[in-house]
């Protein structure tokens, strides 16, 4: 098969399966408790990756220094832990679609993150994080969304603010992460950050008062959700974006940064039956312009430098 082929099946993987997570989450937390079944979800995708690893390449492959460890369990925690943790809880009351998009201004604050550290930008970025930024306040503006179990606008704005959290600190752990030792292996960084994810979100849901025993009792329904997140949504879209990383133009990987909250909100739409506003439209239309600025802006840079 074509190099050009196998980019254009990567690309697709990483748009359907990544755009569709939200979807799944959605199913699973339907009758799981969600911060468990999503700890429950990472540490079984740790598990089937870490033995794929072994019997391809030994055990000895997944042996990392104490510094690599150090900096790739905190980085679970920070990505997978607060983000992924923060997004199962609010996903009961805020449409799948609102969190895509929420979630889709990343490269927004990892733009001020890169400010903040003292690297200087173009005005075409700040343009972009300017734009997003308004999508995303008019997303969160009182009455702009259908709540998904009713609460009232205070409520769903909190809820709202949470998935906005983790999407910072989603943003902040993929920032500094290159500033610090990391396993070389992208499958072994991978294990030990889903092992560490699941592990605190395991933790969570258990002080949060959700009950192990609850994730058995899942309707057939959920359970399908959850096998679908931890084969396709945590190994073979990881595996997928990871391909596309090493042998695709950086710009054309990228695009699932604005091409997967248009899948996600498809899909809510037609079979979560949420509800999309005009505030709702136009808040995500904003958002998605802002970030296609953003990471043009910043592939036209990374080209100007070869």
């Amino acid at each position: 098969m074509s190099k050009n082929r196998l980019t254009w099946i990567s690309l697709w993987t990483v748009y359907l399966i990544w755009g569709s997570t939200y979807f799944a989450i959605a199913y699973v937390i339907e009758t799981m408790p969600p911060v468990l079944g999503m700890g429950a979800r990472f540490l079984s995708a740790a598990l089937i990756l870490a033995l794929f690893i072994t019997f391809r390449s030994g055990a000895k492959e997944l042996r990392i220094a104490r510094p690599e460890f150090i900096t790739t369990f905190v980085l679970g925690c920070v990505t997978i832990g607060v983000g992924i943790g923060g997004l199962s809880v609010a996903e009961a009351h805020v449409p799948t679609g609102i969190a895509s998009l929420i979630i889709a201004a990343l490269p927004l604050w990892i733009s001020i993150f890169r400010t903040i550290a003292g690297e200087r930008l173009s005005r075409r970025n700040w343009i972009g994080v300017a734009i997003g930024f308004v999508g995303v306040a008019l997303l969160m503006k009182p009455g702009s969304v259908h709540p998904v179990s009713g609460p009232s606008s205070s409520t769903l704005f909190i809820y709202m603010a949470i998935i906005l959290i983790g999407n910072i600190s989603w943003a902040l752990g993929t920032y500094l992460a290159l500033r610090f030792p990391l396993p070389k292996s992208a499958l072994v960084l991978t294990v030990y950050q889903m092992l560490a994810g699941g592990a605190a979100l395991t933790i969570a849901g258990l002080v949060r008062g959700e009950k192990i025993s609850a994730l058995f009792h899942g309707s057939s329904r959920s359970w399908i959700a959850f096998a679908y997140l931890v084969i396709f949504g945590s190994i073979l879209g990881h595996s997928a974006y990871l391909w596309l990383v090493k042998n695709a133009p950086v710009g054309l990987t990228a695009t699932y940064a604005y091409v997967n909250p248009l899948i996600a909100v498809a899909l809510g739409s037609i079979f979560l039956k949420e509800v999309i506003t005009l505030n709702y439209a136009l808040g995500g239309l904003i958002i998605v312009i802002g970030v296609l600025a953003v990471v043009s802006s910043q592939n036209r840079l990374a080209l100007e430098e070869r």
